[in-house]
């Protein structure tokens, strides 16, 4: 079959023809309430309806999980499947041919060496699951992992298999099939020979498929049954596996992960397995590697929340300190789950049962927490080098850290654990941030709060610009986005003023399709809102001075503290400082007196 990409125009068609209530209907009874329709939300478990369908505005919106978008959102959220798969399918709903353009012939061949691939896979896993439970090949390696605590329906639920301990065994069936040599090769289950032909990669190893989030085997892990090395074999890159970009499980636990609202991370397919088999199954694992920041950001796309549940020896805590410096600028919520005797989560749920397990990831300890103990971990402090020795561990994780309050709550749990001065610990803190008090004043910045003042005047501001276009132009000559707050407002405005300089300004579905997954919720918010009343001009005009105002106080607050810090360390500067506070003032009470 001929592979085709999409016109550009044909969204937007597509889109006008859709009855998006028609649409969600299929998978959410709904009611009709006024102008929308309401039923109870597909994404999170509710029993009063809080998910409305707008068809005036061809939006969705869930008041409980704050999912929204339109109708391509919606399928695509609901069917776990790409922008584009949700045009087709869309298309294919409404009866509309999509008028495809044909790819080029390096494109098509490309893709035909994918489905070749993934074919390849499919039929290798059902190779290597007919070896294991349908073969007496497959006897020591079914005992293996009946002897770690897994039953033979749940290593067939998984699809476990076992490669034979044959050079070619796995390529031979596999060509019977009608996959050729090379596809074997491309798919990272087979090596040239020297000379001619193939052999197999993986052999006299227990196999365990791994699939992407829908369900596709890519790759594999495969594991040894003794101390043979390496321990575990994955497959090699190919154009369908990238280790950093997958995690093993996903298929099966992402809609868990949204329902619970944090993932769980393990090391090893056989802690995965034993997890999710015991109930807990909003678990992955890692590809035997470290975490990857592409990783973090596939968990992100399902829940805010992030639970490392790696082995607590050394080696695994080694191995979280590694995981955590590459998501904690992820912006996920670290946790990190701790287990007795050193043991991974596989032998503590064998040994102990799974309710332990639970209540170990239920009482992970937050980022910062878990890093403090690491820094107290075997260490003797009772004398001055054990002492510095910790501080010297403890210092680099609280400079990094962002919550001020958090800093100095450990600051003063760890000087009174250490039976130190506070002031040594902040000393060393403030040296490891390049701050020296004696040769210049700490830089003070001010953070906005999240002023609800503020917070109204800016959906007011932007809700007008969404709704009357004709106005934007007015609002971009008195406010930049950088004047709203950071994250979805700001993203927002940025979108909003950047299609208007195009020239044309764009509609709120036009702009969903550029924005990041919380931003399309904040505009799905937005837009669902009533309209704003016969005032609307008047509260505008109101808006955009509590904007400057919260701006001007901003930068007020800034100075007038840098001068206290200034006299406080006896730099005259502080008097220059002062004069810009006091200019600043006067702009803010000029701006206070104008009128709306």
């Amino acid at each position: 079959m001929r592979k085709y990409s999409l016109p550009d125009d044909f969204v937007d068609k597509l889109r006008s023809q859709a009855d998006i209530v028609s649409i969600i209907a299929e998978y959410v009874p709904l009611k009709q309430k006024g102008r929308n329709y309401w039923g109870c939300c597909p994404f999170h478990q509710e029993k009063t309806p809080s998910f409305s369908v707008a068809p005036e505005k061809n939006f969705f919106y869930c008041y409980g999980c704050q999912a929204g978008g339109d109708v391509f959102r919606f399928l695509m959220k609901i069917e776990n499947i790409g922008f584009v798969d949700s045009i087709k399918l869309l298309a294919q709903k409404l009866a509309v041919p999509v008028p495809e353009k044909e790819q080029s012939e390096t494109e098509r061949a490309r893709e035909k060496e994918r489905e070749e691939i993934l074919r390849a896979n499919e039929l290798a896993r059902d190779f290597y699951s007919a070896c294991m439970t349908k073969s007496a090949l497959g006897i020591n390696a079914l005992a293996y992992l009946t002897g770690r605590g897994l039953s033979v329906d749940q290593a067939q639920e998984f699809r476990l298999g076992f490669a034979p301990d044959d050079w070619d065994k796995c390529a031979t069936a596999l060509q019977k099939r009608g996959i050729s040599a090379d596809i074997l090769v491309k798919a990272g289950l087979a090596i040239p020979r020297p000379q001619s032909g193939v052999y197999d990669r993986f052999r006299n190893r227990i196999m365990f498929p791994i699939e992407d989030i829908r369900g596709r085997v890519i790759g594999f892990g495969g594991r040894v049954m003794d101390d043979t090395q390496p321990k575990y074999l994955n497959s090699p890159e190919t154009p369908v596996f990238n280790k950093r970009k997958l995690l093993f499980n996903i298929a099966r636990a992402y809609r868990a992960i949204k329902q619970a609202g944090f993932a769980v991370v393990v090391e090893g397919y056989m802690d995965a397995i034993a997890l999710a088999s015991n109930g807990i199954d909003n678990v992955v694992a890692s590809l035997g590697t470290a975490f990857t920041p592409e990783q973090a950001r596939m968990l992100l796309h399902y829940a805010p929340e992030i639970v490392f549940a790696y082995d607590s020896d050394s080696a695994g805590q080694n191995a979280t300190l590694r995981a955590l410096s590459i998501v904690r600028s992820s912006g996920a919520v670290v946790r990190i789950a701790s287990f007795p005797d050193g043991k991974d989560p596989d032998e503590v749920l064998r040994k102990y049962g799974p309710q332990l397990v639970r209540e170990r990831i239920t009482a992970a300890a937050g980022l910062l927490e878990y890093q403090m103990e690491q820094a107290l971990s075997g260490v003797d402090y009772s004398d001055l080098a054990g002492k510095v020795t910790v501080v010297g561990r403890a210092v680099p994780y609280l400079a990094l850290a962002d919550n001020l309050v958090e800093v100095d709550t450990h600051i003063a749990r760890l000087a009174e654990k250490l039976a130190i001065d506070e002031n040594s610990i902040r000393g060393e803190l403030r040296r490891a941030r390049g701050e020296n008090s004696q040769q210049r004043p700490v830089a003070v910045q001010v953070k906005r709060g999240a002023d609800s003042k503020l917070t109204g005047a800016e959906e007011i501001v932007l809700r007008q610009a969404l709704e009357q276009p004709e106005s934007v132009q007015s609002i971009r000559s008195q406010l930049s986005p950088e004047l709203f707050q950071p994250g979805s407002r700001r993203k927002l405005a940025e979108a909003i003023w950047r299609s208007y300089s195009d020239g044309i300004p764009a509609s709120p579905l036009d702009l969903l399709q550029s924005l990041d997954e919380d931003t399309a919720k904040f505009l799905s918010r937005l837009t669902m809102q009533e309209d704003q009343g016969p005032e609307k001009d008047q509260a505008l005009g109101d808006s955009i001075r509590i904007i400057l105002l919260a701006k001007l106080n901003e930068e007020y607050e800034a100075h007038r503290m840098q001068a206290d810090e200034m006299l406080r360390q006896g730099d005259l500067n502080y008097v220059q400082e002062l004069k810009n506070a006091q200019r600043i003032l006067t702009k803010i009470s000029d701006l206070a007196k104008s009128p709306g």
